[in-house]
């Protein structure tokens, strides 16, 4: 199967069950319903259940048997997203090409709906083994996803050392791609080492990922991404270019994406192929 085949009928399967585990409801509940539709089913490239998808296929492993783990990590991901857009968070008033949640039903339903979308996650895992459990709740709590954001609020207005932004990067942004392909590794029942591998490689990826969102925030525009440019500098939030510079950041996204060619293990091509087509693009939109 080549890869252009591949990412199309992943991103189909991907579209498809998120549609069906989040259906229209009615009830007086509904709206919670429409907001997790809106923000969850209202475009992005999937990357993070996309490679799962492809460590299963890696290793000859039907994606039926990982894609309800993969869209779990994505509901979690969309819950970050829209309490990231929030006033008292990053005050982003666009995602993905039209207005962020919050100002479309309100800062108290878009807390709801990101609460219900991270809580929802852990039901839908819930018939998984515990080794899955435990990994997507470390990767989303205190040492992933909601420990990365605390030091990024902490920072604000503040300089940040090496260690601080490391930390946050690797739990606001590294944490889920980690996750999803050490999951895809779990489900396909790869060796410890290269469960190992598939961990390391997704840590220098969304390492990698997060500095040139940094960079694409003073570099880009609106339209292309998406979302408001130059968010971190008006929220004063430390990022790879306040602490690097953009050259020296430049040197480092070259250098994390290389690191995680060189991480992942060598058979698995299809994880390899979708990275390296990151390698090349100078756009994040919509993600």
């Amino acid at each position: 199967m080549t890869q252009k085949v591949l990412t199309t009928k992943a991103l189909c399967l991907i579209e498809e069950r998120l549609s069906t585990l989040v259906p229209p409801r009615e009830g007086p509940h509904k709206t919670l319903y429409e907001g997790a539709r809106y923000s969850l089913l209202g475009g992005g490239k999937r990357l993070r259940p996309h490679l799962l998808l492809s460590v299963l296929e890696d290793y000859q492993v039907p994606y039926e048997k990982g894609l309800d783990v993969a869209c779990a990590i994505e509901m979690i991901h969309t819950y970050s997203l829209i309490h990231d857009d929030l006033p008292c968070m990053d005050d982003d008033d666009l995602r993905r090409a039209k207005p962020s949640l919050h100002k479309v039903l309100g800062e108290g339903m878009a807390v709801l709906v990101g609460d219900f979308l991270l809580t929802y996650a852990f039901e839908v895992l819930s018939s998984f083994p515990s080794s899955i459990l435990s990994l997507i709740a470390r990767a989303a709590g205190a040492e992933g996803v909601i420990g990365g954001q605390v030091v990024d609020i902490l920072h604000e207005g503040k300089e940040i050392d090496e260690n601080a932004f490391n930390f946050m990067i690797s739990g606001k942004t590294s944490a889920l791609f980690r996750a999803s392909l050490e999951c895809g590794g779990i489900l396909a029942g790869a060796t410890p080492q290269d469960r190992e591998r598939l961990r390391k490689g997704g840590e220098a990826f969304g390492i990698a990922f997060q500095i040139q969102d940094d960079l694409l925030d003073i570099t880009s525009d609106e339209k292309t991404l998406g979302k408001p440019i130059g968010s971190a500098l008006k929220n004063e939030k430390a990022s790879a270019i306040s602490l690097y510079g953009i050259e020296k950041a430049k040197k480092l996204i070259a250098e994390q994406f290389q690191r995680s060619l060189a991480l992942l293990p060598n058979h698995c091509i299809h994880t390899l192929n979708f990275i390296r087509s990151f390698n090349k693009i100078t756009e994040c939109s919509s993600y």
